[in-house]
């Protein structure tokens, strides 16, 4: 990894004002480098400190669904072909299968159009079940929110608690990431805030996706609040293969799973830098993103309020993807 040019890079996007700041971390075999630049908040925030909540958008599929998923494989409680019909009733798509759904080759549409006018959160979930299929499943690769929130309720069924508890429980108690969850304790003085909304003013420290925001704040697609630190534990245990004190955390088996799986760029869960080498990515639309090259044993952890205030401006997704181009030492293989 070029850690010089990474620190340049986006050091001169928080002072082209292309994100009000950046709390990043590179992690090799010695202690994670941790950069905190800028502030909160353009030009008025206060400047970044360890211990601020980031809301993680789409990282939450990875960090609590993916790794879930794969706990409960690993506990041969769940297979990848098991289908949705066998966990979930009254939905259009009970032949989708676990594994479509981590590929997001479901057929399932990317999201459900304007959330925010369902009635409330049940009316929502009947749409998301009764959503039809934009194409034949396992055929065609199209990125979906709905892929996320199905996988969460199926968690939901076989664990029979909330998806926040079994998180809690099952991932974030054992790698000691203290200050992640769902619906987290609202000092809002800790929360990064993200986008002004007309409707919900300033979002800060309640989850910025609509369709989270309307199903509670608790979702397989979104909702999970972090900090660096945090997150560096988490990546942490996957370049430890899975193991935390002795603890196997993540089966053996996801490690391979991710090796031998790979369809249009992606794996179970994750994206996959490199067609030939164990690359992981993934990206979520307030601007976070996490990097672990399996390789040489490194990772990139990196968290910004992007869609502050607005997110109109996308100036942030081409350095972001320059960035971790610069950390994984390769273009992207596509």
């Amino acid at each position: 990894m070029n850690k010089s040019a990474i620190y340049q890079l986006l050091q001169d996007a928080v002072s082209r004002e292309i994100v009000p700041g950046v709390s990043y971390s590179l992690i090799d075999h010695s202690m994670p480098e941790q950069h905190y630049i800028g502030l909160t908040q353009s030009r008025y925030g206060q400047p970044l400190t360890p211990d601020m909540r980031y809301d993680l958008a789409s990282l939450t599929k990875v960090i609590v669904v993916t790794t879930r998923i794969l706990q409960l494989i690993g506990d041969k409680k769940l297979a990848l072909t098991d289908e949705v019909g066998h966990y979930l009733s009254n939905t259009v798509y009970p032949t989708v299968t676990i594994k479509n759904l981590l590929l997001h080759d479901s057929g399932l549409p990317a999201d459900v159009a304007q959330p925010s006018s369902y009635a409330d959160a049940e009316a929502l979930k009947e749409k998301i079940k009764k959503t039809t299929l934009i194409a034949p499943i396992g055929q065609k690769t199209c990125y979906s929110d709905l892929n996320f929130i199905i996988l969460g309720w199926i968690i939901e069924k076989i664990d029979q608690k909330d998806l926040s508890q079994s998180a809690q429980e099952n991932i974030f108690e054992p790698l000691q990431m203290s200050h992640t969850g769902y619906l987290l304790p609202q000092d809002r003085s800790l929360f990064v805030p993200t986008e002004f909304d007309p409707n919900r003013g300033l979002i800060q420290g309640v989850v910025h996706d609509e369709t989270a925001y309307k199903l509670g704040g608790i979702s397989g697609n979104a909702g999970l609040f972090s900090t660096l630190s945090d997150l560096n534990r988490f990546v942490q245990m996957i370049l430890n293969h899975g193991q935390v004190h002795d603890m196997q955390v993540l089966p053996e088996e996801a490690f391979t799973l991710w090796q031998q799986i790979q369809k249009n760029g992606r794996t179970l869960g994750w994206q996959r830098w490199s067609k030939n080498d164990l690359f992981l990515w993934h990206t979520g639309f307030t601007g976070t993103s996490l990097a672990i090259d399996l390789v040489h044993q490194t990772a990139f952890v990196c968290l910004t309020n992007r869609v502050y205030p607005t997110r109109l401006d996308r100036s942030w997704l081409k350095v972001r993807r320059l960035a971790i181009s610069l950390f994984f030492g390769q273009p992207e293989e596509i």
